[in-house]
């Protein structure tokens, strides 16, 4: 029986579809990025989109407008959050059809970047009011740019918003994201990730 119980247990552990996608939008632009960090097998994939414009079709797209009518119905009560975080992660997979983009990626072990990987399952084991920083009141200067983060799991996701975030604001998630894109460096050593798509990070 506790043989039964430990392997259920590993094969739910390693069964586990877990991503963190950092979208990073300019007011003043239409250029904006998203990086993505997933789970698989014993690697993290990471993948660094860069992004000039979003095809003005997506207007058009039936599927986009029926969710976002969804979403306009939809008061943002506490009961209604679950529900809204899911349409608007439907939502940023319709839009990702429509963007003009070059990408890159990496692989990274886990067993050579154990310190990272503990970073990505702390962001999961956060609860996600500390993530979003609510006990901090803050009076935002620069509010041209901006950050949506999306932690999913399996079936669940949330989505935390921050505007103009640096360290001291939302500590974890810009610090792992800053790490993410330090390690697309360190393997890469190019000029891709340059500053007029995701800022001073």
């Amino acid at each position: 029986m506790k043989y039964f119980l430990f392997f259920f247990i590993s094969i739910s552990m390693f069964s586990q579809k877990r991503e963190i996608t950092y979208n990073l939008h300019f007011n003043n632009s239409e250029k904006s990025s998203l990086i993505t960090i997933k789970e698989e097998n014993k690697m993290l994939f990471l993948e660094y989109k860069l992004i000039d414009s979003i095809s003005s079709d997506l207007n058009k797209d039936k599927k986009y407008n029926r969710i976002l009518r969804k979403i306009e119905k939809l008061s943002f009560k506490a009961e209604n959050l679950k529900l809204i975080e899911n349409h608007l992660y439907q939502l940023n997979i319709i839009k990702e059809k429509y963007i003009f983009y070059k990408s890159d990626s990496i692989l990274v072990p886990i067993s050579e970047n154990e310190i990272f990987y503990n970073d990505f399952n702390n962001l999961f084991n956060t609860h996600v009011d500390i993530l979003k920083n609510k006990k901090k009141t803050r009076i935002v200067l620069d509010s041209q740019r901006s950050i949506q983060t999306i932690l999913k799991s399996n079936d669940d996701i949330k989505i935390i918003p921050m505007m103009s975030p640096d360290e001291k604001s939302h500590p974890l998630l810009i610090s792992f994201l800053k790490n993410s894109l330090n390690l697309y460096r360190e393997q890469k050593q190019n000029n891709f990730l340059s500053k007029e798509y995701i800022y001073n990070y």
